[in-house]
């Protein structure tokens, strides 16, 4: 057989197997490679697809779709008319939330990343308490009410993106998104205006505290983290960037000239490596036991600093660290 139309053949059905085990296109690298492989009969086709099928990817997608089949639509006494007209008034979400079939739009962060996050979360919180830090939209917030939490405390400090460029005499007025979400709920979840630095200061201790999506914003990390050990009873849930590194080492983003690339504008102002997290939660701050729970590849528009590789792919761990 000619070999153009062998290599053609082989790319085809190797493009086929992208589509059908990894539910993408194919990418240059890998495409190549396998094409490669084939031509060279290192592997047969038959070989290419089983070890795509097997692949860490190919099990990260049938284990996402496994979570999805838990993916909540929250119920409102509302009709979908009042609340479809409130959700559309808004051009500005984080979390993706599905009340009574109405879901928001422009939300930067997907169903299926929310519920990957969410396996760390029990499913019974019966009697529990909680505490969401960087609640933003709340859905977490929402969810753990849904799953029978005895009490939820909710807190925020930078501000919903609604409310970032208002005038502080003039936020009273205005809707954040959490409140509404909230009075479509019927919810019993409290919210605070609170620093993430004055947890400390709450005078009150949680079964469970969610940390999503903000370690990497801080640079006192330790010292929140320790303030968050004083807080809770059981476990933190921590779900955030991480370096695709085995050592125990920390990213940090310039944060003397903004302008400059690598700067803490870019990205954010630290990424840690999963070992590193655990010695911090562990040998630092006193839990008793930290753990990586599990992994997500996320895809960039370009790549940052901290991925060594010069990819354009990075990856969030999900962790717990338990008293």
């Amino acid at each position: 057989m000619n070999k153009v139309v062998d290599k053609k053949k082989i790319e085809k059905s190797i493009k086929i197997f992208y589509k059908t085990l990894l539910n993408r296109e194919s990418d240059i690298k890998g495409l190549n490679y396998y094409t490669t492989q084939v031509m060279e009969n290192s592997l047969t086709l038959d070989e290419v697809y089983d070890e795509m099928k097997n692949s860490i990817e190919a099990s990260s997608i049938i284990k996402m779709s496994k979570l999805m089949e838990s993916a909540i639509t929250f119920q409102s006494n509302y009709s979908k008319e009042e609340i479809k007209n409130n959700l559309e008034q808004k051009n500005t979400w984080y979390h993706t939330i599905n009340i009574n079939g109405i879901q928001v739009k422009n939300s930067r962060t997907s169903t299926q990343y929310q519920m990957w996050v969410s396996q760390a979360i029990p499913a019974d919180l019966t009697g529990k308490s909680i505490l969401d830090i960087g609640c933003s939209d709340g859905f977490y917030s929402f969810l753990c009410e849904h799953r029978n939490a005895n009490r939820v405390l909710a807190m925020d400090y930078e501000g919903f993106d609604i409310q970032k460029k208002i005038p502080e005499s003039e936020k009273k007025n205005i809707t954040n998104n959490f409140e509404l979400y909230k009075k479509f709920l019927d919810s019993k979840v409290e919210y605070r205006n609170i620093d993430v630095n004055d947890i400390d200061l709450i005078k009150e201790t949680f079964d469970f505290v969610l940390f999503f999506g903000i370690y990497y914003h801080l640079e006192n990390l330790i010292s929140v983290l320790k303030k968050i050990y004083s807080v809770v009873n059981d476990s933190v849930f921590l779900a955030g960037h991480i370096l695709e590194s085995e050592n125990p080492i920390m990213y940090y983003y310039d944060q003397s000239d903004v302008t400059k690339h690598g700067s803490v504008d870019e990205f954010a102002t630290i990424v840690a490596s999963p070992q590193c997290l655990v010695n911090i939660a562990k040998s630092v701050c006193g839990f008793k036991n930290a753990e990586l729970i599990d992994t997500m590849y996320v895809p960039y528009e370009k790549t940052y600093p901290h991925i060594f590789s010069g990819s354009k792919t990075g990856k969030i761990g999900l962790f717990k660290f338990s008293k």
